[in-house]
């Protein structure tokens, strides 16, 4: 039976294609449907299969960081929590962290300002909860993303 991994770059978490595809190719019948950006991101994971799957110590290093890092608890962005009755752009707020981590505090803050500042209107209700199909906490991760956007925001001003 083959198996069909959807988002092998966990939602935008995996910031390094050929690591995420180095795991992925050591399980046989597995086969990655990534979304791509470019053209560069396709010749950039067909060129992964283009040599043989070597992994190495590094490598592994580096697949046990990425899953001490994500956990379980980390978004998907599948969507499934939206929309929000309330109006909160969930999906977005919890990319927050990722964003950060990959741009300046004020970059992320301009970035990221429009779906942030829609964290305030979070009541609560648990809608976003009962849909999520990993059981994420979301208003318990949107109020700890909101809390760092709001010390980057302090920061850049």
């Amino acid at each position: 039976m083959g198996i069909l991994a959807m988002k092998p770059f966990a939602g935008g978490m995996i910031d390094n294609g050929e690591i995420a595809f180095k795991f992925l190719r050591e399980h046989p019948g597995v086969i990655a449907l990534p979304g791509f950006d470019s053209l560069e991101m396709v010749d950039e994971i067909v060129s992964f299969y283009r040599q043989p799957n070597t992994v190495t110590v590094k490598d592994l290093k580096l697949m046990e960081n990425y899953r001490l890092e994500l956990g379980k608890k980390f978004c998907r962005r599948c969507e499934y929590c939206q929309p929000c009755p309330q109006g909160v752009m969930i999906t977005p707020a919890m990319a927050y962290k990722v964003i950060a981590s990959r741009m300046s505090p004020q970059v992320a803050v301009e970035f990221s300002k429009t779906s942030m500042e829609s964290v305030a209107l979070c009541t609560e209700c648990g809608e976003c909860v009962d849909r999520c199909p990993y059981e994420l906490p979301i208003p318990d991760m949107l109020k700890e993303h909101y809390d760092l956007y709001e010390q980057h925001r302090a920061e850049s001003k």
